[in-house]
């Protein structure tokens, strides 16, 4: 039985690989782990599993012990651990240099440049100044945003010289680190979900997302399959496959993020696991593909997984509200037993004082429709979202 360690997860990513027959090893923090979490590891570690240091060092003891055959993980701040464990144990997994690039906005920008792979132009910078003496040089508005952020924290978009400074500062007192300044691109906004065997990249969705618009661009929703031209589908396929092949993605899902300007697709970031957002679930309910449970099959050396057909399109809307008070609430659970409906989730209140949208984390809920195709898919969450009745009143200054 193949000994397996994840780094990281969620109750989702141990539910759907409950019954393979895989030996596993868990790395969780303290916020996240649960009962259920516990009850399927046979080894649970519970620790800040974002100190790579420690993390590898509790791998080392446990390897030692009962030797690992592979490591993974489906979350953010996951990746990285995971593939320094990898690296140090040489056991399967993850690449670190992929992992590295896609989680390193500076180095993801320094290693498209140069390429023919949809690169955007881009400065780090140290100082509103900087920030400015781009801005001129590009001679149109750009996107400023911290290096190591997600989320749509810390990001805004710059059109005149007089929001420079006070974007720079708003960046910086958000998530503080190094800036990073970027031409805007006007257009569409996409991800493209694949995955990844042996270096060979399979392309299995490509997703359209909606969003608050300027400054921030905060996600607000998200269609699969994306409403595209074939001549658009074609370029975004191929860009996406070309960029994964340049950064050494040679396994698992990758959720890679594409604005399409008038210059043809450009790559805005990757990442090396499945799409947040509840793109994972899309996946997995449209398309019919359950990246957690491929990934794990193939590390542990599994005969591949009998696949359930997928609905054949699907929606995301998230709850936004910004800058009001919720007096009522009302339709949820007649929204939630809605044809088509398959989550649900809201945690608004009757009371709550909501101020602006910073990040994706100040969403208030989400729901996730399914349906044969991408019109019938919204008018299934059209029909849910007719039976919630939000009452607000503006939030006092």
């Amino acid at each position: 039985m193949a000994h397996i360690l994840i780094v990281g997860g969620h109750d989702e990513t141990f539910r759907v690989i409950d019954d393979l027959p895989v030996e596993l090893s868990v790395f969780q923090n303290s916020e996240s782990v649960t009962v259920d979490q516990a009850r399927r590891a046979h080894r649970l570690c519970v620790f800040d599993y974002r100190d790579q240091a420690e993390a590898l060092c509790r791998a080392r003891a446990l390897h030692e012990f009962t030797p690992f055959d592979a490591v993974v993980s489906f979350t953010e701040h996951g990746l990285m651990p995971a593939a320094v464990i990898k690296e140090a144990l040489g056991i399967a997994g993850n690449a670190r240099d992929a992992v590295r690039l896609t989680r390193d906005k500076i180095a993801m920008r320094e290693h498209l440049a140069g390429r023919d792979l949809g690169a955007v132009l881009t400065r780090s910078c140290s100082s509103a100044s900087e920030v400015r003496n781009f801005l001129l040089a590009v001679g149109g508005p750009i996107v400023v945003k911290p290096a190591g952020g997600a989320g749509s924290s810390g990001v805004f978009r710059v059109s005149s010289l007089d929001q420079v400074e006070s974007a720079f500062a708003r960046s910086r007192g958000e998530y503080p680190g190094p800036t990073l300044a970027e031409e805007f691109i006007d257009g569409p906004e996409y991800s493209v979900e694949s995955f990844t065997t042996d270096g060979r990249h399979d392309i299995i969705a490509v997703t359209a997302k909606t969003t608050t618009g300027a400054p921030r661009y905060i996600e607000t929703g998200h269609l699969m399959p994306a409403a595209v031209a074939p001549s658009a589908l074609a370029e975004l396929r191929g860009l996406v496959t070309d960029f994964l092949g340049s950064i050494g993605h040679s396994f698992g899902p990758a959720h890679t993020e594409v604005r399409f300007g008038s210059a043809g697709p450009r790559i805005i970031e990757g990442n090396t696991r499945p799409g947040g957002d509840f793109i994972w679930e899309l996946v997995l309910r449209a398309m019919g593909r359950d990246l957690v449970r491929e990934s794990i099959c193939h590390l542990a050396g599994l005969p591949p997984q009998s696949r359930t057909p997928g609905r054949g399109a699907g929606c995301v809307a998230f709850f936004a509200y910004e800058n009001v008070v919720i007096e009522r609430v009302h339709g949820i659970e007649a929204a939630r037993q809605a044809e088509g409906i398959i989550r649900l989730q809201c945690s608004l209140e009757p009371g709550q004082r909501l101020g602006p949208l910073r990040s994706s984390a100040d969403r208030q809920g989400v729901i996730v429709a399914v349906g044969t195709d991408l019109v019938d898919a919204e008018r299934r969450l059209a029909e849910a979202q007719a039976r919630i009745r939000v009452e607000t009143s503006p939030l006092p200054h």
